[in-house]
């Protein structure tokens, strides 16, 4: 009735839990139980505490009022703390993970129900959020921001569906509490402050350097260059790309572009960027680069313009090293316009994929060549990554990634990155018979990998170097499922797609798989890892029996790496199929020189590991190279 109805201020937190619908799927009665443990636990006991009431559940989800805005978020934090603190033993696949949005507006009671745009908000918030993440909005932020002592990330203006204004937003992440740096505090040593700043970044998305360390970066205000700071080695600012079409009306896609690759590039492991809000303040000016890179404390700077004709869209983009003025990277990408978004997807993906490369390569040479004094365990562990990633895949470069993060672990025992740089090695050396036995190379790469993850929840490449651990322990489904999770971490770690199609072909679905493959291509066509990915299509080609298009594949990939064995197993059995006997036999060859004491059971357990399915799915392929002469 209306005279029931009441109208009033209140803060509103919505929580959901990530993945409930696969966490359901998986293990239903289970899913309940943990559930309902979080409820009495953690999350009952804090609303109590700071008066909360719970207005409704949804099954996945609460909906909860507070009296107070200050004790809504507080009690946030400290619901999300107890989830982290409770999920710290069980495995990332079982984890009851929260997402939270919290917003202060005029709300409608009725039936002690509550309706209106202030509980839209606080719902739209949460879905904003990351896992294990908290969303505010500006009014809820303003009321906080004295009497907290927490930091927050200022996320920018978000238009919601239904909403008719934009909402200013801003982030919390899990560790943000130990992140408080106060003006004019010198921070901790590298280490430190490059592991604080990666995990922020990766679980914030847009790390603002203001909003971060408590002052303005606006140049010419006070504090915009706090003493004692050094840019960490990742450190970067994408600038303003500039809109070159002629047409004001374009400038949104130049800002969609900034802003994409701005959120893309901090979810590399190890990077520290800028918000655009505080690059922004550069538009239209012409800076030397050595200037701004000195005020806004990083190391690189990323340029860029846009230029859209009547059929197509031209981006050009260049990384500048801050300190010297050079430029160490450029790329264009030109596409028809007939799919302005998909194009803007595309781009921005590449970009930030050669750029995770370009990066890591860039300190490695630096390094190399005495440009770093003093390295630390962070320097080290990205030489190791620059071994891995950017150069030919063969024993010698998987040796010198593990020695560099030998020389890691030995400045830092702790060091998430060396740990998943040796997950990663021991797992290309299991995939190719490097050094060591294949089942003492998974297991010391997979407790390398736990380790690291344990560390670090939220590094992609050591989620992805355990995922691809899993795949040749011969447990292709848990592969699966980090792959998944590597992919909602960093949505353009190109070779998760690829290892994703991997994962399909064992699971018995090849043409499905070619797809996921290439995806990775379209993300990063000149991947150094390319000659990989052109082996796996050709295996699923194979085993739909098209062979003309494998034999096509497999040159690719032979070409853009010669010493990867699997385009010389694609290639002899394809051409045997085809009944091309001595381009199968010399294609054979090769192989057996490349892989020495290969035979043809031992190349089915390293593709196939014992699984019936995929040992149906490789069944072709195996036939083909014992059409070939690969003996059993």
């Amino acid at each position: 009735m209306a005279g029931d109805r009441e109208r009033r201020l209140a803060a509103i937190v919505a929580a959901d839990v990530v993945g409930y619908s696969r966490l359901m799927g998986v293990d239903e009665a289970g899913t309940l139980d943990a559930l309902r443990a979080r409820r009495s636990s953690v999350i009952d006991p804090n609303l109590a505490q700071f008066g909360g009431r719970v207005v409704k559940t949804t099954g996945d989800g609460l909906l909860i009022e507070f009296p107070s805005v200050v004790a809504a978020v507080e009690c946030s934090i400290k619901i999300q703390e107890g989830m982290t603190a409770a999920n710290a033993e069980i495995p990332s696949d079982k984890q009851i993970v929260l997402r939270i949005g919290v917003n202060l507006g005029d709300v409608i009671f009725e039936d002690g129900d509550i309706f209106g745009d202030g509980v839209n908000i606080a719902a739209r918030l949460e879905q904003l959020a990351s896992p294990a993440g908290i969303c505010i909005s500006q009014a809820a932020f303003d009321q906080v921001r004295d009497k907290l002592d927490y930091r927050f990330a200022d996320a920018g203006d978000h238009t919601f569906k239904n909403i008719a204004r934009p909402v200013r937003v801003f982030r919390f992440a899990p560790d943000g509490a130990a992140a408080q740096v106060h003006r004019g505090m010198r921070l901790p040593g590298t280490r430190g402050r490059l592991a604080a700043a990666a995990a922020l970044a990766m679980v914030v998305g847009v790390v603002g350097i203001g909003a971060w360390f408590g002052f303005s970066t606006r140049p010419g205000e006070e504090g915009a260059l706090l003493p004692g700071f050094e840019s960490p080695r990742l450190s970067i600012a994408v600038l303003p790309f500039a809109n070159l079409s002629g047409d004001a009306d374009q400038d949104y896609f130049a800002d969609a572009v900034t802003e994409d690759l701005t959120v893309d590039l901090s979810r590399i492991s190890g990077s520290f960027v800028i918000s655009r809000r505080s690059a922004a303040t550069y538009r239209g000016q012409k800076i030397d680069a050595r200037r701004i890179a000195q005020e806004l404390r990083v190391r690189y700077l990323l340029e860029g313009t846009v230029r859209r004709g009547r059929n197509d869209v031209r981006v050009n983009v260049q990384l500048t090293d801050g300190e010297t003025g050079q430029q160490v990277w450029s790329e264009r990408y030109e596409k028809t316009a007939g799919d302005m978004y998909a194009f803007q997807d595309e781009v921005t993906g590449q970009i930030a994929r050669a750029l995770n490369l370009e990066l890591k390569e860039a300190v490695s040479r630096q390094a190399a060549r005495g440009g770093i004094d003093n390295p630390d365990a962070n320097d080290f562990a990205l030489r190791g990554w620059a071994e891995l990633w950017t150069k030919p895949q063969k024993p010698e470069t998987n040796k010198a990634a593990l020695d560099y993060a030998g020389q890691a672990l030995a400045a830092d025992p702790a060091n998430a990155e060396a740990l998943a740089v040796i997950a990663y090695a021991y797992a290309r050396g299991a995939t190719y018979g490097w050094e060591r036995p294949h089942d003492e190379a998974v297991e010391k790469g997979i407790a390398a990998g736990e380790r690291s993850v344990a560390l670090d929840s939220k590094n992609a490449d050591a989620v992805y170097a355990l995922g691809f651990l899993y795949y040749r322990a011969g447990d292709t489904r848990k592969s699966q499922e980090m792959m998944r999770q590597c992919i909602e971490l960093n949505r353009n770690h190109a070779p998760a797609y690829f290892f994703s199609g991997i994962n399909l072909i064992r699971l018995g679905k090849p043409r499905e798989a070619i797809k996921w493959v290439e995806r990775a291509f379209a993300i990063s066509p000149r991947d150094p890892l390319r000659s990989v990915w052109y082996g796996t299509i050709g295996r699923a080609q194979v085993a739909i029996a098209a062979d003309g298009q494998a034999i096509e594949t497999s040159h690719k990939g032979i070409a853009a790496n010669p010493n990867h064995p699997h385009n010389y197993a694609v290639l002899a059995s394809a051409n045997a199929h085809l009944g091309q006997m001595d381009k199968a036999q010399a294609a054979l060859q090769k192989f057996k020189q490349l892989q020495p004491g290969i035979t043809l059971s031992r190349y089915r357990k390293r593709i196939a590991s014992g699984d019936p399915v995929a040992i149906k799915t490789y069944k072709r392929l195996l036939d083909g190279l014992g059409k070939a002469g690969l003996n059993d």
